[in-house]
C-alpha cells in the first residue's frame, strides 16, 4: 500500500513480500523523497513514513515488521513535528521488528538485531541491538 504523492525511486529486482493481510505500507509525503537501490528486500508488515528523505542503498533487507520513520508524528500541540533523513548504506540487514528513527545513518555492512530500535547512526560494518540501539561488535 502507497501513499502521499511524494517520490519514490527504486532500482532493479526491488522484492516486496505481503500478503493482502500482511501489507507493506509506505507513505511518502509531498515533496519528500523515498530512494531505493538495486535489490532490496522488504519482508511482510514493513511500514516506511517518509516526510522528507529516505535512502536505501543496494542489497538491503529489511525482515517483517520493521519501522523506518523520519519524522516524530503527530506533533505536540500546535508545534511542527521535527523530522530528518535516514540513510541505510548499502548490505545492511534490518532483523524483525527493527524501528529506525529520524537522523540515524546505518554504515555499509551493518546487521540490526531484532527488536533493536536505532536512535543514533551506526558506523559501518557493525552489528547493532537492543533499545537503544548500540554496538555490540564492529569490523
Amino acid at each position: 500500500r502507497i501513499t502521499g504523492g511524494g517520490e519514490i525511486t527504486c532500482g532493479d529486482d526491488l522484492l516486496i513480500r505481503a500478503a493482502h493481510y500482511d501489507p507493506v505500507k509506505i507513505h511518502v509525503a509531498p515533496n519528500a523523497k523515498l530512494r531505493m537501490g538495486s535489490k532490496v528486500f522488504m519482508n511482510n508488515r514493513v511500514n516506511i513514513s517518509c516526510s522528507e528523505k529516505i535512502e536505501i542503498g543496494t542489497h538491503v533487507d529489511i525482515a517483517d515488521e520493521c519501522l523506518i520513520i523520519d519524522n516524530d508524528f503527530p506533533s505536540v500541540g500546535k508545534s511542527e513535528p521535527k523530522k530528518a533523513s535516514i540513510i541505510i548504506e548499502d548490505d545492511v540487514w534490518l532483523a524483525s521488528r527493527v524501528i529506525v528513527l529520524k537522523g540515524v545513518t546505518i554504515g555499509k555492512g551493518s546487521v540490526i538485531g531484532a527488536g533493536s530500535v536505532v536512535t543514533k547512526s551506526i558506523p559501518p560494518n557493525s552489528f547493532a541491538a537492543g533499545n537503544p540501539a548500540r554496538v555490540i561488535r564492529s569490523n
